[in-house]
C-alpha cells in the first residue's frame, strides 16, 4: 500500500511538461524546378518561377519534443523560360502570399543548446503575375524542413532553416504554349532569421 501511496503523490505533484511559445523571423532565397516542359523542343525548356525570395513570420507551440506552428509569408520571384544552353527572364513578374501549418518533432540536441528539429506540412498560397492576361491563382504544396535553433542570448536564438515544397504547377495547361506540359512544382528553399522564445504557459 505505502509504494502505491508514494507513486500516486510523486505523480501528483511532479509539474506537467513546460510549453512554450516560439516566434520567428526568417528570409532567404529558393531554387525552383519542375512547373512546365516542352517535350517537343529538343533543349526541353522549362516555363517556372526563378529565383524566388521567401520572406517569413512564424508563431509555433513546442510541448517537448513536439511542436505545431503557423506562419504567413510573402514570395518574389523572375519567370524564366528555362532550357540547358540558355534561358530568358522576365525579372519580377511572379509574387505570392502564403499560409503554412507544419508539426516537427526534436531530432538532434547539442550540449551548447542547439537543437534540429524535422517537421512536415503544407502551404497555401495565392500568386499573381505582374505580366498581360496573367490571372491570379491559389496553389497547395505539400513541405518538409529541418530546422535548425542556435541560442544567442537570453530567449533568443537563431534560426537555420531547409525546407522543400512540392506541389501543383504554378500554370493552367490553356496558358502553356504548344507542346508544353503542367509538372509537378518544386522550390527549395534557405531561409536564416531569428527566433523568441517566451516559456511562460
Amino acid at each position: 500500500m505505502r509504494p502505491a501511496l508514494l507513486f500516486l503523490l510523486a505523480v501528483g505533484v511532479t509539474p506537467p511538461l513546460a510549453a512554450q511559445w516560439r516566434f520567428s523571423l526568417a528570409a532567404g532565397p529558393a531554387a525552383t524546378a519542375g512547373h512546365s516542359r516542352d517535350s517537343i523542343d529538343p533543349d526541353q525548356p522549362s516555363i517556372l518561377p526563378d529565383h524566388p525570395v521567401n520572406w517569413v513570420a512564424g508563431v509555433a507551440r513546442a510541448h517537448g519534443a513536439w511542436r505545431i506552428g503557423v506562419e504567413g509569408h510573402r514570395i518574389t520571384s523572375d519567370l524564366a523560360v528555362r532550357g540547358v544552353s540558355a534561358s530568358v527572364v522576365t525579372r519580377g513578374a511572379l509574387s505570392a502570399w502564403g499560409l503554412g501549418a507544419e508539426l516537427s518533432h526534436r531530432v538532434l540536441v547539442a550540449a551548447a543548446g542547439a537543437s534540429l528539429h524535422a517537421g512536415a506540412g503544407a502551404v497555401y498560397e495565392r500568386w499573381s503575375f505582374a505580366v498581360a492576361d496573367g490571372e491570379a491563382r491559389w496553389r497547395a504544396a505539400a513541405r518538409a524542413s529541418l530546422e535548425l535553433d542556435l541560442p544567442l542570448a537570453g530567449r533568443w536564438s537563431a534560426l537555420v532553416r531547409g525546407e522543400g515544397v512540392a506541389g501543383q504547377s504554378l500554370f493552367r495547361e490553356s496558358e502553356l504554349p504548344e507542346g508544353y506540359r503542367g509538372q509537378t512544382g518544386y522550390r527549395a528553399a534557405l531561409l536564416l532569421g531569428v527566433t523568441l522564445a517566451d516559456n511562460r504557459r
